[in-house]
Parts: structure tokens; sequence; C-alpha cells
């Protein structure tokens, strides 16, 4: 283990140094921001426009929960002098390669910052699936607005303008999608992933129970018994999966029980663009009006 933790220390170091070597050849002056999630790259995209370059960590695909990164993410971190995480736990695998940045970047004499965009969001049971929040994404653009205002105080207008017009068009967001699950004529669901207590919180809808509550965890045979029995007890109609998945669980569960089971996207991977964010929950909002009016 030790061997291991001395060999990546040292890839870090080498893949650093030579990122710095190559810095002096970059002419763009604009400050360069690293976000690590599709909904991140969106926030932060749309407060700095065109006056930053903004690049996501995570390739189209790509899960957060439990990445494994390589020598190029190296090359990405070393190169950024602004990182933005969505926190509560999601981006584990990112502490060590943090931690060996800093490091080399206080060496240059310069600081390496890192945003913890869910400051001060109303976390509920540690769960990191707080973009999926119109209402706490606001709360993340802010710390990012504030962040990039410290980092960058030249641009603090434009960074102060475009996160005020963008939360305009977030709160406009949640204000569609209350409108349409006011509508639902059902509120209660099963989950297969654990990632929309947030939005259920907001919208008056009842994850009852999920079936994998762990990432990558298979549930147990009586974890799943249970799923059933809650099902069964509270005449469950509908089941949430993720789009572009096919998990057994869930089509023997909805088999048996006679279920229709919709997929909706958890916004964790994806392609990045400004607005992308706004899509995708659109996107989800629509699944829903399908699954509830039934």
């Amino acid at each position: 283990m030790l061997l291991r933790k001395g060999i990546f220390i040292l890839l870090c170091m080498a893949v650093f140094m030579q990122a710095c070597e190559t810095k002096s050849d970059i002419s763009d002056v604009r400050l360069t921001i690293l976000t690590t999630i599709p909904p991140l790259y969106s926030f932060t995209k749309n407060i700095t426009g065109d006056i930053a370059n903004v690049e996501n960590l995570l390739p189209n695909g790509a899960d957060p929960h439990d990445y494994s990164f390589g020598p190029a993410d190296i090359k990405k971190v070393s190169k950024a002098q602004v990182i933005v995480k969505s926190g509560l736990g999601l981006e584990t695998w990112l502490d060590t390669l943090l931690a060996s940045a800093a490091e080399n970047a206080a060496a240059r004499g310069q600081e390496l910052f890192v945003v913890d965009s869910a400051s001060g969001v109303d976390v509920i049971n540690n769960d990191p699936h707080i973009w999926l929040s119109p209402v706490r994404a606001v709360t993340q653009v802010k710390n990012i607005r504030d962040a990039l205002i410290r980092v960058d105080p030249e641009n603090a207008e434009t960074y102060s303008l475009n996160a005020s017009s963008y939360i305009n068009r977030l709160m406009e967001l949640h204000g569609e999608i209350k409108a349409e699950a006011d509508k639902f004529k059902t509120k209660e669901f099963v989950a297969f992933h654990s990632a929309f207590r947030y939005f259920a919180d907001d919208y008056g809808l009842d994850q009852v129970a999920v079936i994998q509550e762990s990432p990558g965890v298979e549930p147990s045979p009586s974890a799943i018994t249970r799923v059933i029995d809650m099902i069964r007890d509270r005449n469950i109609r509908v089941i949430f999966s993720e789009v572009g998945s096919s998990h057994k669980i869930v089509n023997s569960i909805a088999g048996d029980l006679g279920l229709e089971v919709y997929g909706l996207d958890t916004l964790e991977k994806g392609m990045q663009s400004k607005e992308w964010y706004e899509n995708k929950m659109r996107f989800n909002i629509e699944i829903m009006k399908e699954a509830f009016s039934k």
C-alpha cells in the first residue's frame, strides 16, 4: 500500500513539473477554472461567460462517485487556478490530487483555490446530490461567484451581473417545476439510485424507498424484500431508474409487481454547456409529468 502511494506521489510530481514547464508558453491570461461535474460546469460558465477558461475534469460518461483519474487529469489540475467541486463527499477521489496540486502551487509562490460549492447549503442526510434542487443550486452559484470575485477582483462586476442573471433563470426554472409538480395526481415513488431526495423535498414528492442506497453496492435480499413490502403497502406505481441504464433488480421488481419504470437523469454525467443544466432538469420534469399522470 505504501509503495503504491509513493508511486502515485512521484507520478503527480513528475506530471505537475512537466505542466509547470509548459505554462510559460500559454499566452491566454484568462483565469483557468476546472469543475468536477457537468452541473458545476453550467453554473460556472454562466457566471464567467467568455472572460475565463472553464473546463470540466470528468469526461462525458464518467461516474463521479468512483472516478479513477490518470496523468491527463493531473495535468488539468496542475494548470487550474480555481477548482470547483460539489462537496459533501462526492469527490473523495480528488482529495489526494488536490493536496499534491496545492503543494506544487505553494512551491511556485502561487495558491490553488478550491471552491466547495456545497458550503451553506441546506443538506439532507449528507446527500451530495444538491444540484438536483434548483433552489440549492442557487446557493452553489453564489458560492462560485463569491470565490471568483475573490480570486479575480478585476472582473467582479461581470461575475456579479452574470450570476444575478443566471440565478433569475434558476428561480424561473424552479417556478416551472413547482407549477407542474403541484398538478401531479400522485406524489410517491421508488428510486433505484438515492439521488432525488432534494428534488422531492422542494416539490412535495415522497421518495418512499431506494433500491440501491450506495452507488455500486448491490442491495441485500432483505433490503429488496423491504422495498417490495413498501411498494405493496403504499400502492406505489412508479419506479425511477436512470437514463440509459437497465438494472436487473429494477426490471425484476417492476415485472413482478406490474410497475412502470421511467428513466430520470441524475445529471452526474454528460456533455458540458451553459444551457445543459436547465435542459436536463426540464427533461426530468417531462418524464415525471408522464409518470405521475397515471
